[in-house]
């Protein structure tokens, strides 16, 4: 049973369930497995956006958010450099290595790649 309509059958299959006349065990146990089936679908539906999402085309609010969370800033450790690609990652539910690489495509490397920021220490003789 996989069509485009799967969640909204599934949700009125519980409907229908949980109206129905019948014994009580049958009816739990029905409702706990159309109930899974629905937060499954919708987890899977979640899953399917989030990976379009991180391998789709950046859309301009997201690299505003991305700017303006990342201006200035200079990672100070591999560990800070990860810190800050998760946590934009998580915001923009996107793939960190999508991330970082595209903060590195706006010249914005020197916050999540430690590399980045020791290499232009040095270069400032700092």
């Amino acid at each position: 049973m996989k069509h485009p309509h799967r969640p909204a059958v599934l949700h009125a299959a519980l409907r229908f369930v949980i109206t129905s006349e019948m014994p009580s065990e049958h009816k739990a146990t029905l409702i706990e497995v159309l109930t899974q089936a629905i937060r499954d679908e919708e987890a899977a539906e979640l899953r399917r956006e989030a990976a379009a999402r991180s391998q789709g085309e950046w859309q301009e609010p997201e690299i505003v958010q991305l700017k303006s969370f990342l201006q200035g800033r200079t990672a100070t450790s591999w560990q800070h450099a990860d810190e800050c690609v998760m946590q934009l990652a998580t915001q923009l539910r996107r793939d960190p290595v999508s991330v970082r690489h595209k903060a590195t495509e706006l010249g914005l490397g020197i916050a999540v790649d430690y590399q980045f920021a020791r290499q232009r220490k040095q270069v400032r003789g700092e």
